[in-house]
């Protein structure tokens, strides 16, 4: 983050807000999949957003949908990818809690996501492993282990 762009604090904090939405959906979704089972609430969390997704772009959308069919195939599906999370975490959720799955989701993307930074995959910026994200990888996964072993 540059110092002095109050943009990016901004971005930061809609972040933040954003994990503190998949914790609450985790234990919400965990106690809907133990009444209704674990793919079925996946789906309903699916379709509902979905819904809401297909009002906000019928009524705010500004993008072109038609741009689809000119991306490679395997890129359509990506949504499988938060399917999937939803569906894992509503498995494990009940099994090791909130916090440990949260945490070790976020161990993951932070995994993933140095690795996409560091190669400048999928058309990001390219930003270089360093010690201190080293450090902050292994930190995260120190939290990780900390946060289950109890």
């Amino acid at each position: 983050m540059q110092s002095g762009d109050g943009m990016n604090g901004l971005y930061l904090l809609v972040c933040f807000i954003g994990g503190a939405a998949l914790a609450f959906q985790a234990s919400v979704n965990s106690e809907v999949g133990r009444r209704i089972g674990t793919l079925e609430v996946a789906c309903l969390a699916y379709g509902v957003g979905t819904l809401a997704l297909a009002a906000a772009v019928y009524f705010g959308g500004q993008g072109n949908f038609a741009a689809l069919l000119t991306l490679p195939k395997w890129k359509w599906f990506a949504g499988l990818l938060g399917a999937t999370y939803i569906f894992i975490i509503v498995l494990s959720v009940p099994k090791i809690g909130v916090a440990p799955a949260i945490i070790a989701t976020i161990a993951g993307q932070l995994f993933l996501s140095t690795v996409i930074d560091h190669f400048g995959l999928f058309g990001n910026a390219l930003t270089p492993v360093n010690g201190s994200r080293i450090v902050a990888l292994g930190l995260m996964l120190l939290a990780t282990y900390l946060f289950y072993k109890d």
